[in-house]
């Protein structure tokens, strides 16, 4: 079976520019993209969508016996002057060859350009967007066929890295919660559509100072097969607090958002250098999993908690701390239609790996979903240079798949167990995991009931080939990596079809 259907045949894209935004749009034609399943649905009590937990994200391992499925990774750039420069990592998770052919979509009367690759089993390749096709504005498609794979995708910028997993959903909605337009910061948010027809985007921003709906950014046509990129801090000036809603009127879209910080000094807050990425997540949700947070090398954390309802919310927040030290829950309201920052890494002794659960509380009589994202920030001067954001997870499973990026940093996996059992996890090369004989000799973690461990792990070392991190029972996985040159914090992609 497959995991889409063809697009509907292409016809001309049109050109949208407006007021001041910069939309560089270009519409192209591609010879066959699958479409996902699955669109979410109106929740009319609150405004938000509603979605299925695997649904808020689209980022999940496809079932072994999927004929074929489609990947989106919306943010990045392939020409020399570009913000985030893009390659992508295809990891093979089958025991046969696996066929990908990765699309790169640029939009208006040029042609679309793809490269096709084999892979043995369980092996993993990275390739740089700009040798398939240099572009102002990317978006990119890797479709797989003869097995079940995992994509994701880092960005550079000035030395700097960030990493995140691409998608298998586009949707009508998206959100993030840790935004912001203080001077010195550029942020971006991009927007793929990678179907056969338009769509319109409404935007939606909470701020310091109350609800921003820019004229400028309401019925923003995305066209057919094209990614757009719109500079927020063009549209809403000078706030520290930006969370952002995305709606479709009209079809669906991926969203990625980025948050580069040029290292200017702070009035207040820390100074900060770098670039950080975050896809989207479809809907608001009532628990949320940060597994990987590190003061490391001076790393300090603001988690923003967004909600986009009309009522008020109350949320528990728990920092969970790799030792045996212990940390009382917080409890707080955000308002309805606001944003809220915790600084969590303030009762966090230094050098310290800590996981982050949010959860939503009884208020009024009711539970009501939030977004929360962490941007994490290592001071200039920090053996660790660098930031980093990743949204909530609001999936737990027994596996997980990190495909390994090509950067210079230490890397860890987090391992944390929101059950109230004890388990065991196993870390395994995707080379490995269909192993009928031999030894085992993979690392092995036991971790207590909401409690979370770290395993250290190499990059490279000879060994091209995504992580498997395994358990018996439901586990959230986190990547970290700290380097001199940079820092990035993502999440794991889970495999909801792993039955042991």
């Amino acid at each position: 079976m497959s995991d889409g259907a063809p697009p509907p045949t292409p016809r001309r894209a049109r050109k949208v520019r407006r007021g001041p935004i910069l939309l560089v749009v270009l519409a192209g034609v591609v010879a066959a993209v699958v479409a996902q399943q699955g669109a979410s649905s109106s929740n009319s009590a609150s405004g938000i969508a509603a979605a299925t937990p695997l649904a808020r994200t689209g980022v999940s391992v496809p079932s072994p016996d999927v004929a074929s499925s489609a990947w989106y990774c919306a943010e990045g750039t392939s020409t020399p002057d570009g913000r985030a420069d893009e390659t992508v990592i295809v990891a093979s998770l089958a025991s046969s060859a696996v066929d990908a052919t990765i699309t790169v979509m640029p939009g208006g009367d040029s042609s679309p350009k793809s490269q096709q690759l084999r892979l043995a089993p369980g092996e993993e390749t990275r390739v740089h967007v700009a040798d398939i096709l240099a572009t102002p504005e990317p978006g990119v498609v890797v479709e797989t066929t003869g097995g079940a794979a995992a994509v994701s995708h880092q960005l550079q910028h000035d030395g700097d890295f960030a990493v995140e997993p691409c998608t298998r959903a586009a949707g009508p909605d998206w959100y993030f919660a840790a935004g912001t337009t203080v001077p010195g910061t550029e942020h971006d948010l991009a927007l793929f559509n990678p179907f056969g027809d338009d769509a319109i985007v409404d935007i939606t921003f909470l701020t310091d100072t109350g609800v921003q709906q820019p004229d400028d950014l309401q019925a923003v046509v995305v066209p057919r097969r094209s990614r757009i990129t719109i500079p927020v801090q063009d549209a809403v000036l000078r706030q520290d607090r930006v969370a952002t809603q995305i709606h479709a009127r009209v079809g669906r879209v991926v969203a990625e958002r980025t948050q580069i910080f040029d290292g200017t000094v702070a009035d207040q807050g820390p100074t900060r250098q770098g670039i950080a990425v975050s896809l989207g997540t479809q809907a608001p949700a009532l628990t949320q999993w940060f597994a990987n947070g590190t003061t490391a090398n001076g790393g300090t954390a603001s988690l923003a908690l967004a909600n986009f309802g009309d009522h008020d919310a109350r949320v528990q927040v728990h920092v969970v701390l790799v030792s045996d030290q212990t940390l009382a829950a917080q409890s707080l309201t955000v308002p309805a239609r606001s944003v809220l920052a915790v600084e969590p890494t303030t009762r966090v002794p230094i050098g310290t790996d800590y996981a982050i659960t949010v959860t939503a509380q009884v208020l009024d009589g009711r539970r009501s979903p939030i977004v929360a994202e962490v941007l994490s920030s290592w001071a200039p001067s920090s053996s660790t240079t660098g930031v980093a954001s990743t949204l909530g997870s609001s999936v737990a499973a027994r596996r997980w798949v990190v495909p390994q990026p090509d950067v210079d940093a230490d890397a860890s996996l987090t391992v944390f167990d929101p059950g109230a059992e004890p388990v065991t996890a196993a870390l395994l090369p995707a080379t490995s995991v269909d192993r009928r004989v031999g030894p085992t000799s993979e690392p092995e973690l036991a971790v207590g009931p909401g409690k979370a461990k770290i395993q250290r792990v190499t990059l490279g070392s000879g060994n091209d080939s995504a992580w498997v991190i395994t358990a018996g029972q439901p586990i959230v996985v986190g990547l970290t990596l700290l380097g001199a040159d940079g820092a990035s914090l993502s999440s794991a992609i889970p495999d909801p079809s792993f039955g042991g």
